[in-house]
């Protein structure tokens, strides 16, 4: 019932043309059904927080396997020449754009610019945030979810 509702919903709003904040939201993925034997428990608290990762598009990944060769092929000028960590992290991290523009989302969306942190990796922006902020955030609702052996799960609907 709450997903049909929620469908007229969103077709009154495209028929009265009321902009959704929420309009350029696009599922990528969806479960079918719930996992054999897991049941719908309860909403999650919204006072919980979850650990929020956004993964970050990277940087010269088309070179990935050149830059790998490079270093792996014994005819190769630079074989052996293995680089370090904190190279591997840099030369693949993401802009400095694309991390500003998911700054800038959280901050708009009312996160405090100290909550937010770039991981050691460059390749994502985390943020701890209450189920009620993740709910509004991403347009969606948490649930527990229960197994018969005595285990919890929490997703999203």
């Amino acid at each position: 019932m709450r997903l049909l509702s929620f469908q007229i919903f969103a077709l009154l709003s495209l028929v009265s043309g009321a902009p959704s904040h929420r309009s350029n939201y696009v599922v990528h993925e969806r479960r079918a059904a719930e996992p054999v034997e897991w049941v719908k428990a309860r909403r999650l608290e919204a006072h919980k927080f979850l650990p929020l990762r956004v993964g970050l598009v990277q940087q010269n990944m088309h070179q990935l396997e050149e830059m790998l060769m490079s270093v792996a092929h014994p005819d190769s000028p630079t074989y052996g020449q293995h680089w370090s960590p904190e190279r591997v992290a840099e030369y693949f991290a993401p802009s400095g754009a694309t991390v500003s523009m998911v700054k800038s989302w959280f901050i708009e969306e009312g996160f405090h610019p100290d909550r937010i942190r770039v991981s050691p990796s460059k390749g994502w922006i985390e943020v701890n945030a209450t189920v009620f902020e993740v709910e509004s955030l991403l347009d969606t609702e948490y649930h527990v979810y229960m197994h018969p052996s005595g285990h919890q799960q929490i997703s999203s609907s």
